[in-house]
């Protein structure tokens, strides 16, 4: 094991707590404890919890197989359960899911593990110490492993000021992980700034979601001009405020937002013939909610600016809203964005859109639309390219 899991394992407390950069060996750690867990208690289950199922697949399920594979431990997976069970142990581990609160439930256990805890609803942990409580159990703990994704709940548990919790600590650095390639420290470096690096680099608490939520944005991205080849858009989907903002890219890998679409009380058609008069045939970056089709229409948005048209460019489903933001900030930061002044509306946003209770401000319904369409272009053409954050460390095994 590295340092820092070696002295997570050895943590005498009833929770143990590791917090630690991306790629710090957290989800492998974390497996191997499942699997002590299930062996220990068997046949009592082990609970796993993952943020959801979708994430549990290429995270906590694969590392949890790989061990198994490597030490050659029979074991079979029941996908619809969502359950591992090792014959030669008659031991169980039960994956969950933090976004369904109804596969928390069920008898009572002995041990659990929560993985990325810090981006589920604090009241998950709540639920899962309620269940540790078998009668029969011959070891009882909860170890949780994650990133501090803002200064929320995990902040409050890992500080532990009142003694509430029989709590033991092990903060950890990505840079801890020597099993880590030399290139994804230094592409974590240049993705984030200075307080994104202290949270999801050294695993510190930082508050992430406080003040401007585009803190880069200065008056000296104001400005004219810009090539006026290559003119794309994007576009979010309102009923009011559906917004288009223009731009196009310098050889330098500049953006340049050159003008902008503000329509009220319309629709996707009426955003589409007003795009279709002043920049036919331009490719289009919209929100990926477009793909559905909406209950006024039996086309879908990406339809009717296709039949208009407009290629269409988008991922296959939402971004994370931390990932958007994190794009634009970045070419904010690095001085790779200029707005004309012919964009009042996405000025307006980058200058006053803020944080509220760790999620973006939306009380104010004139804002957020225009800085959302440019998000969309930007994530898509520009996005803050990084290894996987669940870097599975190499396993060796003595024999």
């Amino acid at each position: 094991m590295l340092q820092h899991q070696r002295a997570f394992w050895e943590l005498p407390n009833f929770i143990k707590l590791l917090v630690g950069g991306y790629g710090c060996g957290k989800t492998r750690i974390g497996a191997l404890r499942s699997l002590w867990c299930a062996f220990v208690n068997a046949p009592i289950p082990h609970l796993y919890v993952s943020p959801t199922y979708k994430q549990a697949r290429k995270t906590v399920i694969i590392s949890i197989t790989e061990l198994l594979d490597r030490a050659i431990i029979p074991y079979e997976y029941n996908k619809t359960n969502h359950e591992f069970y090792m014959p030669g142990w008659n031991a169980f581990i039960w994956i969950a899911s933090g976004d369904e609160p109804e596969s928390l439930k069920g008898p009572n256990l002995a041990t659990a593990g929560i993985d990325e805890p810090f981006i589920m609803n604090a009241e998950i942990l709540n639920v899962v110490l309620s269940r540790l409580r078998h009668p029969e159990a011959r070891h009882r703990e909860l170890f949780l492993t994650g990133t501090p994704e803002q200064l929320n709940w995990g902040y409050e548990l890992a500080q532990n000021t009142d003694g509430r919790y029989d709590l033991g600590t092990v903060v950890a650095r990505t840079a801890d992980n020597t099993h880590l390639p030399a290139q994804f420290v230094k592409m974590l470096e240049k993705a984030f700034d200075e307080n994104q690096r202290a949270a999801y680099m050294n695993g510190e608490f930082v508050n992430l979601t406080a003040g401007r939520v585009y803190k880069y944005f200065d008056r000296s991205m104001i400005a004219e001009g810009g090539p006026s080849s290559t003119l794309r858009a994007g576009i979010d989907f309102n009923v009011d405020n559906m917004t288009a903002e223009i731009f196009s890219i310098s050889p330098e890998g500049v953006i340049f937002f050159l003008d902008e679409i503000h329509l009220d009380n319309a629709t996707t058609y009426e955003l589409a013939d007003l795009l279709h008069e002043r920049y036919p045939g331009i490719t289009v970056f919209p929100d990926p909610a477009g793909r559905a089709r909406k209950s006024s229409s039996d086309a879908t948005d990406f339809t009717i600016l296709r039949d208009s048209g407009f290629p269409v460019e988008a991922r296959p489903v939402h971004p994370p809203v931390r990932s958007r933001i994190n794009a634009v900030n970045k070419m904010m930061r690095e001085n790779k964005l200029r707005v004309s002044a012919k964009c009042p509306r996405l000025m307006k946003d980058f200058e006053l859109v803020s944080w509220k209770n760790g999620e973006i401000d939306k009380s104010n319904n004139a804002l957020t639309h225009a800085s959302d369409a440019a998000g969309y272009a930007i994530e898509k053409l520009f996005p803050i390219r990084m290894p996987d954050r669940n870097f599975r460390q190499p396993v060796h095994w003595r024999v």
